[in-house]
């Protein structure tokens, strides 16, 4: 069935198949990050869609909501939308309500994407107190599912219709990619593969359907290939 949109998934790897470990923070991964963002930039995507994990490691870090100085009056579940306009979006896929942000747009913590809307992907089952913390820092929220796992259908469909989205930029974690490749959602994937091994057994790989509802394999086709320096690549796959 054809969509009013389109996803592109942008991630590195190793060559070992991992999106995440300790290769990342590696000295020798530096020309692989560089070449990562320049290709990330050069899409010129107006949002970004990350998992709750990734958010929480490189945007939050871990910073914690006081609940308590918010009351227990009930929040209906209709998406929230805040009134002001923006113009890029930093979308995040929390389904239990657990990212602590404290402000409504991306600061100093990511320049290259300063100032874009903090949006986020819920379920029906986060607490009244959370939505209204939510709501008091301007933060938008929209529901896709009463319960994990989340429909990104449905995430993207009021995605679309809300901010007028067109090409979505996902950029991981392993079980989010998952969970919109499990949807038949991805149409694109561009590879970053540096020339390291993680070899960590429980390291995320770039793709974890986990408890996604449909686990049929997705088939892709490559598109194009160019070197990154001398050991690396990039590879663009396009969905079947």
């Amino acid at each position: 069935m054809s969509r009013a949109y389109s996803v592109i998934c942008h991630m590195a790897m190793s060559i070992d198949g991992r999106a995440a470990g300790h290769y990342l923070s590696a000295v020798e991964f530096g020309p692989y990050g560089k070449a990562y963002e320049e290709t990330l930039q050069a899409y010129s995507s107006d949002n970004w869609i990350c998992g709750r994990i990734t958010f929480e490691q490189h945007i939050t870090f871990g910073n914690k909501v006081d609940l308590s100085v918010y009351s227990d009056e009930a929040i209906p579940r209709e998406d929230y939308i805040h009134p002001a306009a923006f113009s890029s979006y930093a979308i995040a896929v929390d389904p239990e309500g657990k990212l602590g942000w404290q402000t409504n747009v991306i600061g100093d913590e990511y320049p290259e994407r300063k100032g874009d809307h903090i949006v986020t992907i819920l379920s029906e089952g986060v607490s009244d107190r959370y939505l209204a913390h939510l709501r008091k820092v301007g933060v938008s929220y929209i529901f896709a599912g009463k319960s994990k796992p989340l429909s990104m259908t449905d995430a993207l469909d009021k995605l679309h219709k809300h901010f007028g989205i067109e090409t979505f930029m996902l950029v991981g974690g392993g079980f989010v990619n998952g969970s919109f490749a499990s949807e038949g959602l991805v149409d694109e994937i561009s590879l970053i593969i540096a020339p390291l091994v993680e070899g960590v057994s429980d390291s995320v790989s770039l793709f974890e359907f986990g408890s996604s509802t449909d686990q049929r394999i997705r088939k892709f086709r490559l598109d194009k290939f160019e070197r990154i320096g001398l050991d690396g690549i990039h590879l663009i796959y396009l969905s079947e």
